[in-house]
């Protein structure tokens, strides 16, 4: 017998739920909230260390998510390694914008 197109879109919900719950949180929205972090701080930097307190990320997640954002040209570091500053580039800033809940 063949499906609904209810059953089907059904299905596809409870499908993207479980693809969610189990997929980690740096897919997607984490890295988004170190940039919305980064476009509350004042001239748009903070020291790496400050943000990953605010993250509330694990180390390697926190690791990742950075590596990501930076590889992709949403932010910079700077400093030595021990005192590194992340600094929201002008794309980093345009994204945390157009991507910030209102």
């Amino acid at each position: 017998m063949p499906r609904t197109k209810a059953d089907s879109f059904t299905t596809f919900l409870e499908a993207r739920e479980r693809q969610k719950s189990s997929t980690p949180a740096v897919a997607g929205v984490m890295p988004l909230t170190l940039l919305f972090k980064l476009a509350e701080a004042p001239q748009l930097q903070i020291p790496v260390t400050e943000l990953m307190a605010a993250s509330g990320m694990s180390f390697t997640d926190f690791a990742e998510a950075l590596k990501n954002l930076k590889d992709s040209g949403y932010l910079t570091l700077s400093g030595l390694p021990t005192n590194e500053v992340a600094g929201l580039t002008k794309l980093g800033e345009d994204v945390a914008r157009l991507a910030r809940p209102k």
